[in-house]
């Protein structure tokens, strides 16, 4: 239910429609109270064309899919190195999250209630810091049947 609460209210923080062309009208008359008092409130939380790892978005080309997973990170956890082909969203439900890129070093910590596209094609993974786990909702866009995430591979021993 929140990931279409996220995508209701990103998608409709690009409209350019004032609030009170959505609420309603005469403020003095009862009838226009009771729409502006029902009104939705649109707050918008993110509107760019770059990924954290300041890339420009890259979106598969021809038909594509969305796939949405909830991603549930242990306290002190984390998720194994991988990188996206595409660009991937994710939306911190809950906890706080440290995405740690290999490729840069860079380090970023997103509390809950953020909303930003990952690193494309760079080595990263994250974790759960804080004393709590970290809930994530992905959304991605891919190829049908195609999965967004490729694991790094693991050196073999000499």
């Amino acid at each position: 239910m929140r990931l279409i609460v996220v995508m209701a209210a990103l998608a409709l923080s690009a409209c350019d429609r004032p609030r009170d062309a959505i609420g309603g009208a005469d403020p003095n008359a009862k009838q226009a109270n009771k729409s502006v008092a029902s009104a939705p409130t649109i707050t918008p939380i993110l509107r760019t064309g770059r990924t954290i790892a300041d890339q420009p978005l890259k979106l598969p080309q021809g038909e594509a899919e969305m796939v949405a997973v909830a991603v549930d990170i242990p306290a002190g956890g984390a998720l194994p190195i991988h990188q996206h082909p595409w660009s991937r969203f994710f939306y911190v439900e809950r906890g706080t999250l440290r995405v740690v890129n290999q490729n840069t070093g860079s380090s970023m910590d997103f509390n809950a209630g953020r909303v930003l596209p990952e690193a494309v094609a760079q080595w990263h993974h994250g974790e759960a810091v804080g004393d709590g786990p970290v809930r994530l909702i992905v959304i991605d866009l891919v190829p049908p049947g195609v999965n967004n995430t490729v694991m790094k591979p693991t050196s073999a021993a000499p």
